[in-house]
C-alpha cells in the first residue's frame, strides 16, 4: 500500500487513517525463527505537519515459534507499534543532521509495505523463548526441565582449572 503525498497535503494536517495486511509468507521467508504466522494486520494514520510526514500505528499477528531453550513450539501474539517520520529528499532538514531518524522520500508516495515489514521483522526475537524463565533441556539426559525435575549432576569444571579443585579438597 502506498500513501500519496498529495492526498496528505489536501487534508491540511488532518490524519489519514489506513489499514493494510502484510504478506505472511514473505515475512516467514525473511525470518528463520518464524515457523508459521497469521496475516499481519497493520492499522494507523499518516499526517503531514509542516514539511514532515508522520506515519504511526500498530501491527498484530499470531506467530509460531520454537523455544530456543526447550524446543517446544509455542504461539506468540505479537503486537508491534511503529512510528516513522519522512521528509522530501531535497529538504534541508535531511542535510543538517546526518544521524536523524527522518527518512528521505523519493517520489510522490510513501511505500508502506516494505517499511512495515522491516519494523515487524526487527521486533521479532532472535532467540524466542516460550517463557522468560524457561529452564530448557538438561544437557546430560535431555529431559525438559520445565516439565520434569532432573536428578543429573551438571557441574562442569573447566579442565584448565581442575587442578584448583584438587587443591581445595586437600585443605578440608
Amino acid at each position: 500500500m502506498n500513501i500519496k503525498l498529495a492526498e496528505l497535503e489536501h487534508r491540511k494536517g488532518e490524519p489519514l487513517p489506513f489499514q493494510v495486511t502484510l504478506d505472511a509468507d514473505e515475512l516467514k521467508k525473511r525470518h528463520h525463527e518464524i515457523r508459521g504466522i497469521t496475516p499481519v494486520t497493520a492499522s494507523g494514520e499518516a499526517v503531514q505537519l509542516g514539511n514532515l510526514y508522520y506515519v504511526k500505528g500498530s501491527m498484530k499477528a499470531d506467530v509460531n515459534f520454537v523455544c530456543a531453550r526447550c524446543l517446544n513450539p509455542f504461539i506468540d501474539q505479537a503486537t508491534v507499534d511503529f512510528s516513522e517520520t519522512f521528509a522530501l529528499a531535497d529538504d534541508p532538514i535531511l542535510q543538517d543532521d546526518e544521524d536523524s531518524d527522518i527518512l528521505p522520500l523519493e517520489g510522490d508516495e510513501i511505500e508502506l509495505d516494505s517499511l512495515l515489514q522491516e519494523d515487524f521483522l526487527l521486533a521479532m526475537p532472535t532467540f524466542p523463548l516460550c517463557e522468560e524463565d524457561c529452564k530448557g533441556l538438561c544437557p546430560t539426559c535431555g529431559v525438559n526441565c520445565n516439565e520434569v525435575a532432573c536428578s543429573c549432576k551438571n557441574e562442569r569444571v573447566d579442565p584448565r582449572l581442575a587442578g584448583l579443585a584438587d587443591f581445595f579438597k586437600d585443605s578440608k
